[in-house]
């Protein structure tokens, strides 16, 4: 496992934990202008934590081994092996080294026009000899392999420089006793070096936009990503292309879209003893939420299950989002891109029906006619077939305050359509003692053998819904109120709920790993033979033509019920606060997984 995550943890940078960690933190050593930066605080740490996980037990596993093993051996050999050769570079060495925080920071250039700089960072602590050593052996390596390595002096503190054959870029390797500096810019680094000696410019840790997301966010996760989007937009919007021959004013696009709105951005990754916690941060203030952000103005309200979706779902998906307020929002938004684009829309929509009845309002009937309510529930697979993968029977609802108008919507679309497309009739359908509609049953091709499957899409009115669904079977269930355990009754859902903020917050989701996952693994196990030929079309000219399948070989996975032990559910909720908008996710440790 070890080399297979070291090509992550060198992009993230590889430092080490000591007393002397805790004075000069990552975010006091990065300059306050720093637009990104991917770190853990402690390295040691959340390796523990990731190998006690219920996913570190999976990666580990017996059962696991044979199909772990033969994609880490073709990794290592036919990826790793190439860049460590390319650089001279020994990762696993670094790796074993971090033992504290952790990172890898991109920073604007310090005059004009000068590119952006990285730089890695690396405190060795107790194993400042063996990080001594180690660079000592690079920097035999690098002259060996014939490159062009030489010393420069950065705030008095010698650095090896190391740059490709044309010279034009170069990388500087240098140590402040146990600290392991690694930069593209000279600058860059003699602030490292001054913030490291307790003086230096302003440091990440006096940022504003970073504080109040590191206290609200990342404190304590065990990785992080934080990017600064507030400072990079407005760069990009002054570097964007005139877009005056084509009558587009790039700058307004951006607005219109709510783009230069965007703040901060952030995710981060921990486990815990009672499971695996993730967040996706989108800092955008309330008042700048506009364009395609207007959407996330989701209104607190009940996203719990409803009686009717069972237990054994798949997956469950309810926003309390107001579907008719989204359009204008959508209307609004054409219009300030593209007034010709918007009129052409309206007038469209407006021929909605009129070939079948002259009076027919589709925008009354059909988009300003959907309440603040979708639900989407989807079963696990029913077969073993590429088709299948992923996916299975679907129902989504979306309330209304008149449903059947809304069906009498959609059978309006086709008049539109090209032929044959159009001659396409909305018609009844029974389904037990209910009607439904259907435009009939279709035959499309199964992906996987190119077989024509038949398909239809069913619509209904279920209390004060319009539901849809492929499946007829799920559909009359659905109608007939057939009694069956409720998901909402789930063992530890309120529970799990609760983590991502509840099912109040106008937004929950769940879905059933174990389910999922099972089905996918045997999925990909009885579908195998079929990846050699997917994988001969995937161009591998990098990597001297070796093939996927060297690497994946999913007849070695496991069977399903091998590795339930290791899969329970993730739970999601989201929450916005006047910074911005919050994803929350939540997978708890199986009840029965040993630590």
């Amino acid at each position: 496992m070890k080399k297979i995550i070291v090509p992550v943890l060198a992009g993230l940078a590889l430092v080490s934990s000591s007393k002397a960690a805790e004075a000069t933190s990552l975010e006091a050593l990065l300059p306050a202008e720093t637009v990104l930066v991917m770190a853990a605080s402690d390295y040691a740490s959340a390796k523990k934590h990731f190998k006690a996980s219920a996913s570190g037990q999976f990666w580990d596993s017996a059962e696991f081994r044979p199909f772990r093993k033969k994609l880490a051996d073709g990794f290592e050999a036919n990826v790793l092996a190439k860049i460590e050769e390319e650089l001279a570079v020994d990762f696993e060495a670094f790796e074993e080294m971090a033992s504290g925080p952790v990172a890898l920071a991109v920073v604007p250039g310090q005059a004009a026009g000068e590119e952006p700089a990285l730089l890695l960072l690396l405190d060795a602590g107790r194993k400042s000899f063996t990080l001594r050593r180690t660079l000592s052996r690079m920097e035999r390596d690098w002259k060996k392999a014939d490159r062009n390595v030489s010393e420069t002096e950065i705030g008095e503190v010698d650095f090896t420089t190391v740059s490709d054959p044309e010279g034009q870029g170069q990388v500087h390797i240098g140590r402040v006793d146990a600290q392991l500096i690694v930069g593209t810019a000279a600058g860059q680094i003699e602030g490292i070096l001054a913030r490291l000696g307790g003086g230096g410019g302003g440091s990440l840790a006096g940022n504003p936009a970073f504080v109040a997301d590191h206290g609200a966010l990342l404190k304590g996760a065990d990785f992080y990503l934080w990017a600064n989007l507030g400072q990079v937009i407005p760069q990009l919007l002054d570097n964007a292309p005139d877009g005056a021959e084509l009558g587009i004013d790039f700058g307004e696009v951006f607005g219109s879209l709510g783009l230069n709105g965007l703040d901060t951005f952030a995710i981060t990754y921990s486990e815990r003893p009672d499971g695996a916690h993730s967040d996706v941060f989108v800092g955008l203030p309330e008042a700048k939420r506009k364009g395609l952000f207007g959407l996330l103005n989701t209104k607190r309200a009940d996203a719990s299950p409803p009686p009717f979706v069972p237990a054994n779902v798949g997956a469950f998906t309810r926003w309390r989002v107001d579907m008719g307020a989204a359009w204008k929002n959508l209307e609004k938004l054409l219009l300030e891109l593209s007034p010709d684009v918007a009129n052409m829309v309206e007038f469209t929509v407006g021929l909605l029906g009129k070939d079948k009845d002259s009076n027919f309002d589709f925008k009354k009937s059909f988009l300003n006619n959907f309440g603040d309510d979708l639900i989407l529930y989807q079963m696990p697979p029913k077969g073993k077939s590429l088709n299948d993968l992923g996916s299975g029977s679907i129902v989504a609802l979306f309330k209304s305050p008149n449903p059947a108008e809304l069906i009498k919507g959609i059978g309006a679309v086709p008049g539109i359509l090209p032929p044959p497309l159009n001659e396409a009739v909305l018609e009844p359908r029974k389904l037990g003692n209910h009607t439904a509609h259907s435009f009939g049953v279709m035959q499309l091709p199964d992906p996987s053998t190119g077989e024509l499957v038949a398909s239809e899409v069913l619509f209904a009115v279920k209390d004060g819904y319009l539901a849809v669904s492929t499946d007829a079977d799920l559909m009359q269930g659905l109608l007939d109120g057939k009694t069956q355990p409720p998901l909402a009754r789930r063992n530890r859902l309120a529970a799990a709920a609760a983590v991502v903020g509840g099912t109040d917050s106008g937004f929950f989701a769940y879905q059933n790993d174990r389910v999922m996952m099972l089905s996918m693994m045997d999925t990909l196990r009885a579908n195998a033979d079929q990846f050699e030929m997917i994988f001969s079309m995937i161009p591998m000219e990098e990597l001297d033509e070796v093939s996927l399948d060297d690497w994946l070989d999913f007849s070695l996975l496991p069977a399903g019920e091998k590795i339930a032990k290791y899969f329970d559910v993730t739970v999601y909720g989201a929450g916005t606060d006047a910074r911005g908008v919050t994803l929350k996710m939540f997978s708890p440790r199986p009840q029965n997984l040993k630590r």
